[in-house]
């Protein structure tokens, strides 16, 4: 079950204290709502209850769901709003049905998915079991290399429309975890898209979700309501999705009323909102993490790797950055994954064992960090540099961090996963299993004995089963330690008090068709 984790890289949480925000926050929130006022904000001030606009903490990439970079969250929020899937991940980290209403598996390698009947995408053309291999097909197309390519191949070995509202997927073995990728991959119309090839498309994507892409201006994405979605008629005419990097920014254009929802809301800022506002929190699923280069040195070296591990303080960076509101972790898993260990030590600070390693460490170590994840960057780095290690920070704009560390040309940076799935597959495929494609680098950690457990557990079906292969899958991970994971916090929105019928996702999806504003 070779499968894609929920989006490339979705990070980003920037813990910068209450007391940065001040008068520069005020001065921005007048520059935001200047800006967004009548014509493409509207936040707490929007005339007609109408008009949601959210504050995103990450640039939005891609609006074509096969492209890379796909992006993380906050762009795959969007195109979540623009596409359906086949099946959707519920927020209790299980598949639900969306555009197939149902599946079975007559047998082992067999998967039949009965579509929903008389959906249609916004240019009128007609969702159908067609359709739906067409865009199996297209990301099995090796010629066109796009998104969870080598994952999807590595999986299904046969798709066919079996009638015009039947899909029937046959896998190369037993794919326990097929729902899920299936959950990640959007539905784009054929037709439109034969038409208009991959480039025009990402700047004009047509779907079949409950919004309509308008248009892009810059930093800037704008939908308008599909009267006609399946699910029934969004509430909401118009939502804005801007990016809005800094922590300070975001809040200030909140409380000024630029915008409605703001995402990644640090916890000790959280305390501070006052006005119209308030606070939505939901249990996280991302795992911020330190990742080390195993070609370059220092990192080359298991020992010093294990050595770094033993320098980060986990628990007092969860105490004290995240103030209690994130999961310190010793694993590479948050405690409610499949593959979680609870019986297994795990990683442990000691700072004394570390040094004797890192203090004798010459080479000089650069971490990469994005703006959104410097406040954390240089929580990491003090405690390294306390434990010997002669490292420093590099701030690396978002696009050209994503580049670097997916072609695997960082010596080592930090940033955060996100584990939807609510399974550990989903993260070794993406970043430890050796047969990843080229925009999945990273680490470039690889190891034989790895791949022979992680095709084990993927050919086994029983969750206990896989449970147990998933403890020898840890214990080589914690042995050749690839990453430092560091936490797990909790998701935090700050929210107009006047937007009702909106609650936070785990996995940081924006579910709206029932949200408003200033109605009760």
């Amino acid at each position: 079950m070779i499968r894609p984790k929920r989006e490339p890289r979705p990070r980003r949480h920037r813990y910068r204290s209450a007391a940065a925000l001040g008068a520069t926050a005020a001065v921005v929130a007048v520059t935001l709502s200047a800006c967004t006022g009548s014509s493409s904000g509207g936040g707490q001030n929007s005339a007609d209850g109408q008009r949601l606009v959210i504050g995103l903490s990450a640039e939005i990439m891609n609006l074509d769901p096969g492209l890379a970079p796909t992006g993380g969250r906050e762009t795959i929020a969007i195109r979540d709003s623009i596409f359906d899937t086949l099946v959707t991940q519920g927020d209790e980290l299980r598949p639900k049905p969306r555009l197939a209403e149902s599946w079975s598996n007559p047998d082992a390698r067999t998967w039949v998915f009965k579509l929903r009947k008389g959906v249609k995408f916004t240019n009128g053309e007609p969702f159908n079991a067609e359709v739906a291999k067409y865009n199996i097909e297209r990301v099995l197309d090796s010629k066109l290399q796009l998104s969870y390519y080598s994952q999807l191949s590595a999986i299904v070995s046969d798709v066919k429309a079996v009638d015009d509202m039947t899909l029937q997927l046959t896998t190369k073995s037993a794919a326990p975890g097929l729902l899920t990728i299936l959950d990640y991959m959007q539905i784009v119309p054929e037709q439109y898209m034969k038409k208009v090839g991959d480039k025009q498309f990402n700047t004009a994507p047509i779907g079949s979700g409950p919004f309509k892409f308008d248009k892009r201006e810059g930093d800037q994405v704008y939908l308008t309501r599909n009267d006609d979605y399946w699910g029934g008629k969004p509430k909401l005419k118009t939502v804005v999705f801007q990016t809005i990097p800094e922590v300070s920014a975001r809040v200030a254009a909140l409380q000024s009323g630029a915008i409605n929802i703001a995402n990644e809301i640090p916890p000790d800022v959280a305390k501070t909102l006052t006005g119209d506002t308030k606070t939505e929190t939901v249990s996280g699923t991302r795992i911020f993490f330190l990742g080390m280069n195993v070609k370059a040195k220092p990192f080359d070296d298991p020992a010093v790797r294990r050595a770094v591990v033993q320098a980060v303080d986990t628990q007092s960076i969860a105490k004290n950055l995240y103030v209690g509101e994130a999961q310190p972790l010793n694993q590479d898993a948050f405690k409610a994954m499949l593959g979680y260990q609870p019986n297994i030590p795990g990683n442990t600070f000691d700072q004394a064992a570390a040094s004797a390693v890192l203090k004798n460490v010459t080479t000089p170590v650069v971490i990469d960090v994005t703006q959104a994840d410097a406040t954390l960057g240089q929580a990491v780095l003090g405690q390294l540099q306390a434990a010997g290690l002669k490292a420093q920070i590099q701030t690396v704009e978002d696009s050209a961090f994503d580049t670097k560390t997916e072609a695997g040309q960082e010596q080592a940076y930090l940033s955060s996963w996100g584990v939807a799935e609510g399974d550990l597959d989903a993260l070794i495929i993406r970043h430890f299993w050796s047969g990843r494609d080229d925009t999945s680098k990273y680490t470039n950690y690889s190891n034989p004995s790895l791949d022979d457990q992680i095709k084990q557990e993927q050919s086994t079906v029983d969750p206990a089963a896989r449970q147990k292969i998933f403890a020898g899958i840890m214990q080589t991970l914690l042995a050749d330690a690839p990453w430092v994971p560091i936490v797990t916090p909790n998701e935090i929105y700050g929210v107009s008090s006047n937007v009702t019928g909106w609650t936070p996702s785990p996995i940081g999806l924006f579910h709206l068709l029932n949200t408003q504003v200033g109605r009760s």
